[in-house]
């Protein structure tokens, strides 16, 4: 009894230290440091014999922006770093080098401006859990090795100049390609680490376009809608938006990326809300309609209506093996041979789907609009399912949008808290008046 007793406190000792160990295990931005090196491997399986990739992160941004690190660096390093560059060799280089990360020395002034940054030292080292950080000022160097063996060059954003010019200063018949399509092969399926800060997104989104239902009405701005939002994204802990917000009263909402956010309101308005709040680099991507006065005309109504069954039915439709362009075309379809009809700008009658003027559905993740691989849905996608009907001539634009986690079956929609049945979306604006 005593060995068995021994050996049942002995179990439970390792289980929980096991349990204590990944507790503990160094992350940043809440991904592991595993992880990370997770992709920095599977970017080497991607690239060819004669490839290298080389990624550049950030460079100092204009004063009146926030910094905001480049989507593929953070990727894969985890790092806020400043003017480096991540060097990745293919699997069976001639180089001994897998990763080299080259970061600039810090200069006095620039701590004094921007604080503390990731420097080539052995903090960043062990923060980072990439062992090779050398000095940006070798980079030229170590190219013009390195090019020799891999003159196929993939880099982000083919748009850098200085480090094109860099690459072909070190071979001067490199190929310089970029390198977003075996990034998006990476990127499309996120871990349970991504997905539980997609949630956070997701969560402080909600936040946000209930703050603003509740500061609706009809006189206020819409700068002043934006800022109720935003206020409650920064209370659920985002620290950005993931992209501008688009917070469209009236007419506004037949602009589709309208965000200018300047007009005032009107009585009998319908207000669309595309925002989506950014969650340690991962963002959400939300859309609800809302009745300014607080209760839909019945017109706007059976339009609402419309896209809400459009939304629903793409839900349905939405599966493991289904492509966004097929899932596109059924709402098209959905849309075309439905009976109810609206007036073009020459008051000519048309079928819905003439209203419905974009794509369907977009992936989603680091960026609003991840990087996509164009392959059919897979467990572990995250995209958005997103239905709108714009008829100028009427002054109505309504799009209904929550984003969606493709599973094993089918799809869970991440952002389900949110209402938006039409009973619904009138109580959360109508809660407002009332306490008014």
């Amino acid at each position: 009894m005593q060995n068995a007793a021994l050996r049942w406190w002995l179990g439970l000792w390792l289980l929980s230290s096991c349990w204590l160990a990944v507790a503990e295990a160094p992350t940043l931005w809440g991904i592991p440091l595993s992880e990370y090196a997770q992709r920095r491997a599977k970017l080497r399986q991607l690239l060819e014999s004669d490839q290298i990739a080389i990624i550049a992160s950030e460079s100092t941004p204009p004063t009146r922006l926030k910094f905001r690190q480049e989507s593929n660096f953070m990727y894969l390093t985890g790092l806020e770093a400043i003017n480096g560059v991540l060097v990745v060799l293919p699997e069976g280089s001639p180089l001994s080098e897998d990763v080299v990360l080259f970061l600039p020395r810090q200069s006095r002034v620039s701590r004094l401006f921007e604080g503390a940054l990731p420097e080539p030292n052995a903090r960043t080292r062990r923060e980072s859990g990439i062992e090779d950080i050398r000095e940006r000022g070798e980079l030229r160097e170590f190219l013009s090795e390195a090019l020799k063996a891999h003159p196929r060059v993939l880099v982000n954003r083919l748009a850098r100049t200085a480090l094109g010019d860099l690459i072909r200063e070190a071979n001067p018949e490199a190929q310089i390609a970029s390198v977003e399509r075996l990034m998006a092969r990476l990127r499309v399926i996120k871990s349970p680490a991504e997905i539980a800060l997609m949630r956070k997104a997701v969560e402080a989104s909600i936040a946000g376009h209930r703050a603003l239902a509740q500061r609706l009405a009809p006189g206020v701005h819409e700068y002043e809608l934006e800022g109720a939002a935003q206020d409650a994204f920064r209370r659920h802990g985002s620290e950005r938006e993931g992209y501008p917000m688009i917070i469209a009263s009236g007419p506004n909402a037949c602009i589709l990326h309208y965000n200018a956010n300047k007009r005032r309101v009107q009585a009998g308005d319908l207000v669309l809300v595309d925002i989506g709040a950014e969650y340690s680099y991962y963002t959400a991507d939300i859309t609800r309609t809302y009745p300014a006065s607080g209760k839909f005309t019945p017109r706007q109504r059976e339009l609402y209506q419309a896209v809400l069954d459009a939304l629903k039915y793409a839900e349905k439709e939405a599966k493991p093996g289904i492509t966004l362009a097929q899932l596109h075309q059924k709402v098209v379809a959905f849309f075309r041979n439905h009976p109810l009809r609206a007036r073009d700008e020459n008051g000519e009658l048309k079928t819905l789907d003439h209203f419905f003027v974009h794509a369907l559905s977009h992936m989603l993740g680091m960026d609003v609009h991840d990087l996509d691989p164009n392959l059919p849905l897979a467990p572990g996608m995250v995209f958005t399912i997103e239905p709108g009907l714009y008829i100028p001539a009427e002054g109505i634009g309504i799009r209904i949008e929550d984003d969606y986690l493709v599973t094993e079956t089918g799809v869970e929609n991440l952002s389900r808290a949110l209402p938006r049945e039409p009973d619904a979306i009138e109580r959360m604006v109508g809660a407002s008046k009332r306490r008014r």
